[in-house]
């Protein structure tokens, strides 16, 4: 038990750091946190909202509510927060994670941005990965272009080729694609007759949940988790606040309970589909599995990153929370280049998250069985 726990305090080591830059990044009594003189240096601030109006000679991590970003940024952006505006020349790389997503000043690198709407005005030097419900360009893209969202307008120029994922799609008149165009859908696309494909145009069918997991998202990984983890948080806040609480008082017995639910399950998956007792039954234990495992690693790094905030803010606002998971999700990412310490310990999460996750699931059911008249 000691040996686990260890592990498992090696794990929540950079969610630590994380809730640290959380609480130290610089804050206003204030509402709005101001940036109106120029800045030399990397700046990291997470505050309610967040206005940037001078040039920074570096790069540039925020988080909060609103981000707002009117000066010229030389390095990368990465921000997350509900509503994100980009209005002043970004030097480098772009990485944005929000519910609204505006983009009206160009970006000499590339540009991956996820949200419920995410919208290009101005010219991206490089590629662009884009994911979320309404995705719209409508300024040049220098390179490829990947889109993933249920709406999505091109009316602009791509240099590259271009692959998307959706339920409409609309090429407008002055949409000019240099290279292949993938459209992979159940419905037809709508393209103007003015518009312009110098490759092929190549419709394809969804991708199944197979492909999508032995690709790993082609839709930058990091950033999807960074969503899917504030979107779980935003809905779920109470389960996966409980999970965190089984994690920080019993991490022993979330590591050797994930443990023993992942090898169970195989085995008796394995079971099912070669020795003949159900092979459908089998297929249905490892799809209901896979997606258990999905969530695992989600509930993992939300643990992580809140057992850590709250050591600092018993009681977070939303949107510290909302920061300390896009702190740990990138530490995390970090720590995960590093040979064998990262693999332990990415390990270690994943396998924490699904022992909280099964075992809140357990309390739950016991619960509403006492209940019962």
């Amino acid at each position: 038990m000691a040996t686990s726990r260890i592990i498992v305090m090696l794990s929540l080591a950079l969610g630590v750091f994380a809730a640290i830059a959380v609480v130290a990044w610089p804050q206003q009594s204030a509402d709005v946190l101001l940036i109106e003189q120029p800045v030399d240096h990397d700046v990291y601030v997470v505050h309610r909202e967040v206005n940037v109006r001078s040039t920074i000679n570096g790069d540039l991590v925020a988080a909060g509510r609103r981000v707002m970003v009117g000066g010229d940024v030389t390095g990368d952006i990465i921000v997350a927060a509900q509503n994100i505006e980009i209005r002043s020349e970004v030097s480098d790389d772009l990485r944005a994670a929000g519910q609204h997503v505006r983009i009206t000043a160009p970006v000499s690198g590339h540009v991956v941005a996820a949200g419920q709407t995410v919208t290009i005005n101005q010219p991206v030097g490089d590629w662009a990965w884009l994911a979320g419900d309404t995705v719209e360009v409508l300024s040049d893209v220098g390179s490829h272009l990947k889109i993933r969202a249920r709406k999505i307008t091109i009316d602009a120029e791509v240099a590259g080729d271009v692959e998307l994922i959706g339920d409409q799609l609309y090429l407008g008149p002055k949409a000019v694609v240099r290279g292949d165009l993938t459209w992979r859908s159940d419905n037809e696309a709508d393209i103007s007759p003015d518009a312009q494909i110098d490759g092929e145009f190549i419709k394809e069918p969804l991708p199944g949940l197979v492909e999508e997991l032995s690709t790993g998202g082609t839709y930058s990984l990091p950033l999807n988790i960074i969503v899917a983890v504030m979107v779980l948080f935003l809905l779920f806040s109470r389960p996966l606040r409980a999970s965190a609480d089984r994690i920080a008082t019993r991490p022993g017995t979330s590591l050797l309970l994930g443990l023993a639910v992942f090898f169970v399950t195989l085995l008796f998956a394995v079971l099912l589909l070669f020795t003949g007792i159900g092979v459908w039954l089998g297929l249905a234990v490892l799809f209901i599995f896979l997606v258990v495992l999905l969530l695992s690693v989600l509930t993992g790094l939300f643990a992580t990153s809140d057992i850590a905030l709250r050591r600092f803010r018993p009681q977070p606002a939303v949107w510290q929370s909302l920061a300390a998971i896009l702190v740990t999700v990138v530490a995390v990412g970090l720590l995960a280049k590093v040979p064998w310490l990262g693999t332990i310990s990415v390990m270690a999460i994943w396998l924490i998250g699904l022992g909280a996750l099964c075992w809140n699931a357990w309390a739950t059911l016991r619960s509403f069985g006492h209940h019962e008249p």
